[in-house]
């Protein structure tokens, strides 16, 4: 009796598994195939890359309106683009973007924050001298920083002219 007992118990412990996988086989969510997750790579990369450019834009913007504050000797102006100049480098480097390989933020943290950190300083001091100093060195920072990234056809200059005409740089 024992032995039928062992035997119907296994019974029982085989069919509660083969239940458990039909119900597994019917119901698990399908696994992405390579090709899949390689896709989703990509436009994973492509996001980034649209995001880091984003920022890009924005910082050569307040670039360019940092030095033309400082030429009209607005000195409060001036802060406020430098700053925001830090605030987006810091956001390139916490962003850890990855593009084609290249690790712009590891690139961005090593070059481009230390610079913006030093021109906010120098913008908030009102001196034009130590400011325009560190603009120098910004610019060459972001010039380093596209040349190290592969993207040297990129070149930042000082602005030679105002060309926001909407916009007053004076006090």
């Amino acid at each position: 009796m024992q032995r039928a007992l062992v035997v119907a118990l296994l019974s029982l412990a085989v069919a509660l598994l083969s239940l458990l996988t039909a119900l597994f086989a019917a119901f698990a969510p399908d696994l992405p195939s390579e090709t899949a997750r390689a896709s989703e790579r990509a436009t994973r990369a492509r996001a980034d890359e649209a995001t880091l450019l984003d920022h890009m834009v924005l910082m050569q913007r307040y670039v360019e309106k940092a030095a033309l504050a400082s030429d009209a000797g607005n000195w409060p102006l001036t802060a406020f683009y430098a700053q925001k100049i830090d605030e987006r480098a810091a956001r390139v480097v916490d962003g850890g973007y990855v593009v084609d390989g290249i690790d712009m933020s590891a690139i961005a943290a090593e070059v481009a924050n230390p610079r913006a950190a030093a021109l906010a300083e120098a913008a908030a001091s009102g001196d034009s001298a130590r400011f325009r100093a560190a603009y120098e060195t910004m610019v060459d920072g972001c010039n380093t920083c596209h040349r190290r990234a592969g993207y040297g056809l990129i070149q930042i200059q000082r602005p030679d002219a105002a060309r926001y005409p909407s916009q007053a740089f004076g006090d």
